[in-house]
């Protein structure tokens, strides 16, 4: 998926009188700026939320692309300086007061230009624009309303799967449903509608919502849903399989997560999102899995056929689970995880790079390729299995292109891609790439996304309730031929016995392949 701005909006600097300055000592409001592509369109909105409360000076930025996190906020008198995290990159305001507007230059990963940004009121609250689900009725069926005219307009091919008249018949049933359902139910309801698009980068999204998450992660092996992590508390949880939630056979309940799923993708990506759902209280109880979604009555069975019952608390938000994992953290796939890009020298001439997100991958490529050359590395492995995507031009630019030119490596059984169900966005863009215009051996198991599909987001939010919709723009051909798909090579995906034993089959798989 792209998500660097290219096109910038130039403005012209008005001499008018400054507003006041806020007691925090720069200005507060709310802001709108629109950077277009050169025939006028908007290409992204941007609402800028200046904040002066008892915290302080903030600063707030809620985006078409996505709300970015600010990390940091300074004013002086008419002056306000932002920088920011996109997800995907890095980012800055510097803007100067300009009358009742801000204007000035902001940066965007590799972009940067000049901005304008109108005041169109006063500042919001700073927890304004959380999402809530305690709704009347007559709010939901106006954020239904709202909903069902946006959601066609926003993406780019709506009905590209189901038709116009299934997807209304779908909303009035949901607004019809005001009235007794409950704001779980409500807000699941959406959700489903939603995912039944198709898209997997189409849903609804509530950041900072209180989702009751359990403490547990599941996987599945073959037809069995097993706890793979548990918190502290649950230790003889790990490993069990699951036989009921809330008294719902699991096979029921699974039936009902895979609705939250994107219907058009594989079933690689449908499982792994139905398998997070599992694991949280407002979607089991907006399921009707759960009574209540502060906690969820799991039955489980251990390998000795021992069967029992856990009580299991959801995690309020800001709580830390402390998972203990199933998964050894020495192996290398789990090493380092908070960092986006990483290489260790291993035996046999051979380089592992783990690559889980683009922030940096310009210099991060760059320590690839000299690592490469200071060991004489004959192998390269480039591990993209938990890689959830960012930038497909930047790896692109920075990562395929500079290893087609790369004759030492770039030959077969000397180049190896891991891959796995949860290779998302321009992870998934990149590696296809990778399968097409290098030598690279693709092993592990077919990305659940399919490579020609509707992606690059762009969001709105609900009136009411604040839930942020997203819908894909633009449609991607990243397969010119053979099936709609990114499927491995060589296909080896992990057993239970294999987690049991501390075995990464996919990885030992490679290391043991000679090199011609």
């Amino acid at each position: 998926m792209r998500t660097a701005i290219v096109f910038l909006l130039g403005f012209a600097l008005c001499p008018v009188t400054a507003a006041l300055a806020a007691p925090c000592g720069g200005p507060t409001g709310l802001y709108h700026a629109a950077v277009k592509k050169m025939d006028g369109s908007v290409f992204i909105d941007i609402t800028l939320n200046l904040v002066c409360d008892k915290n302080g000076y903030a600063a707030q930025l809620y985006t078409s692309m996505g709300d970015f996190q600010v990390k940091d906020a300074t004013a002086r008198r008419s002056t306000v300086e932002i920088s920011f995290d996109s997800g995907a990159s890095l980012g800055s305001l510097t803007l100067a007061q300009n009358g009742s507007d801000l204007a000035g230059r902001f940066t965007f990963g590799t972009d940067h230009g000049r901005i304008r940004f109108a005041r169109t009121g006063n500042a919001l609250a700073s927890d304004a624009m959380k999402p809530r689900t305690d709704l009347t009725a007559e709010q939901w069926r106006e954020d239904i309303d709202f909903y069902a005219r946006e959601f066609p307009k926003h993406h780019a091919n709506a009905f590209f799967r189901i038709g116009r008249p299934a997807f209304e018949s779908e909303v009035a049933k949901l607004k019809a449903r005001a009235d007794t359902a409950n704001g779980d139910e409500m807000f699941i309801g959406l959700q489903a509608i939603t995912k039944s698009i198709g898209d997997g980068h189409t849903g609804i999204f509530a950041l900072g919502y209180d989702r009751r998450v359990m403490p547990i992660e599941i996987a599945k092996f073959g037809d069995d849903l097993r706890i793979v992590a548990t918190g502290t508390d649950y230790k003889k949880l790990l490993g069990t399989r699951i036989v009921k939630i809330g008294g719902v056979p699991i096979g029921e309940a699974w039936s009902r997560v895979m609705t939250l799923t994107p219907a058009g993708e594989l079933e690689q990506l449908r499982r792994s999102d139905a398998l997070v759902y599992l694991a949280r209280g407002y979607a089991l109880h907006g399921l009707d899995i759960i009574p209540n979604r502060n906690h969820a009555i799991y039955t489980v069975k251990d390998d000795s056929g021992h069967t029992f019952d856990v009580d299991l608390a959801g995690l309020a938000p800001g709580e830390d689970p402390k998972l203990i994992s199933a998964y050894p953290d020495n192996a290398l796939r789990f090493q380092n995880k908070n960092a986006n890009f990483w290489c260790k020298a291993l035996e046999d001439a051979t380089v592992y790079c783990s690559w889980r997100g683009y922030q940096d991958l310009d210099s991060k490529a760059k320590d690839m390729f000299a690592l490469i050359d200071k060991t004489k590395a004959e192998k390269l492995i480039l591990d993209m299995r938990d890689n959830g995507g960012g930038d497909n031009t930047v790896g692109d630019a920075d990562i395929v292109k500079p290893l087609v030119k790369r004759s030492d490596i770039n030959r077969k059984k000397h180049f190896y891609v891991l891959i796995g169900a949860e290779t998302f966005s321009a992870a998934m863009n990149n590696a296809a790439q990778l399968q097409d215009e290098t030598n690279a051996i693709l092993v592990g198991e077919t990305i659940g996304e399919k490579p020609n599909s509707y992606q690059e987001p762009r969001q709105f939010r609900l009136p009411n309730s604040h839930l942020i919709v997203r819908a894909s723009t633009l449609y991607y051909e990243f397969r010119k031929k053979g099936p709609n798909e990114v499927a491995p090579d060589k296909t080896i995906i992990p057993s239970w016995a294999d987690v049991k034993a501390g075995r990464d089959p996919v990885l030992d798989w490679v290391l043991v392949q000679k090199v011609n």
